[in-house]
């Protein structure tokens, strides 16, 4: 898959050029837009201490290491109209170059192989916050629209004057999702003033532009305007300090979770069933945890909603370790344990996708000396 990627990567280029259009990568596009700054942030350093396997094995999940941020920015572009547009996938094709904001370019030129007339219409001032493919697997889920869209449009927001920020249109290739829709109005998006670009082609005079950060450490500052938006119109308190099981019916499913669960109602535990809900249910959920236990899966991206001292224990497959939300629980001063068992289940040929097997055993002694005096 690489190599045919690299392969179209490398011929599509090549036809752009003969055309006179030219991709830029996320650093010449940064340079290109420096007069139009609007607001930057610097990156952050975060320490992020060693994790120890909660089992009877000594060894660690994750070693100590130093979570880089990139720097963030808000870009408020004035081009010449006529030469610039949107394309399909959200980019910007502006005079001959093609504005690179997200992440790496073989997406970007894909916008050049859509075929089908999009409905030309016009506005003053356009918000374009994400520019990607979403193809299911690297990009599209609930993780991704919520640190790479969410919160980057909540960057936005307090950069710009309200008056602008009123004004202005959102376009770019929508998740068609019950949570964006949901997240969408939250941030302050009527529905008449979002757009699909893959539907739309939007001609400006003025386009408020933001780069994605680091994916597995956004910045703080983002997470943080996230959070005060939604929380600022929910307007929702701590009321219980509840203990909650996240069960999984898609991939990464605990193969022994019956044994589990059993387990986990001696503790007091609350097993929430995999099912939709809205953004609301979501964050009052974890608003209201005090302990969360359950194998690792976007929804832990709600932790963003947790009170401090709030504790996540994330389970494992052996190939699937990654430390989103270890980095996630220090940015939100919570506490964090980890755990994976040495059986491979081998139930899928990509670790992604491949289930997990917990030891109820070990379980059982590591939330024994972690709920004692909780």
């Amino acid at each position: 898959m690489n190599h045919l990627r690299n392969f179209v990567k490398i011929v599509l280029g090549a036809l752009l050029k003969q055309v006179g259009i030219v991709p830029l990568t996320k650093e010449q596009t940064e340079d290109y837009l420096k007069p139009y700054v609007q607001k930057v942030s610097s990156e952050v350093r975060i320490l992020l201490p060693s994790v120890q396997n909660a089992s009877d094995s000594p060894k660690l999940v994750f070693t100590q290491t130093e979570a880089v941020t990139n720097q963030s920015y808000v870009w408020d572009y004035k081009p010449i109209p006529e030469k610039t547009r949107q394309l399909p996938f959200g980019g910007i094709l502006t005079d001959t170059y093609v504005l690179c904001s997200d992440f790496e370019r073989y997406h970007l030129l894909q916008n050049f192989l859509k075929r089908g007339k999009r409905i030309q219409v016009k506005h003053e001032i356009l918000i374009a916050p994400w520019a990607h493919l979403l193809d299911g697997i690297s990009f599209g889920g609930y993780y991704d629209f919520v640190i790479l869209v969410a919160a980057k449009l909540c960057r936005i927001r307090e950069a710009l004057p309200e008056a602008v920020w009123a004004q202005a249109v959102l376009a770019y290739p929508l998740f068609q999702t019950a949570y964006e829709q949901d997240y969408l109005r939250l941030i302050g998006f009527p529905q008449e003033r979002i757009l699909d670009s893959r539907l739309y082609d939007v001609q400006f005079n003025r386009c408020i532009l933001a780069n994605s950060g680091h994916w597995f450490y956004p910045d703080p500052a983002d997470l943080l305007a996230l959070k005060r938006q939604v929380e600022g119109q929910l307007k929702l308190q701590r009321t219980a300090h509840d203990r909650i099981y996240i069960s999984r019916a898609g991939r990464r499913r605990v193969v022994n979770e019956n044994a589990l669960i059993t387990l986990l109602k001696k503790f007091d535990f609350t097993i929430l069933e995999d099912k939709p809900r809205s953004v609301a249910e979501q964050v009052a959920i974890y608003k209201n945890a005090s302990f969360i236990l359950g194998p690792h899966g976007a929804s832990f991206t709600n932790i963003i909603w947790c009170e401090p001292g709030t504790h996540l224990f994330e389970l494992f497959a052996v190939d699937m370790v990654v430390d989103h939300f270890r980095y996630l629980s220090q940015v939100m001063d919570m506490q964090y344990s980890a755990y994976y068992h040495g059986i491979k289940m081998g139930n899928s040929r990509v670790s992604l996708e491949e289930d997990i097997f917990v030891s109820i055993a070990d379980l059982d002694q590591s939330l024994s000396k972690l709920l004692e005096h909780a």
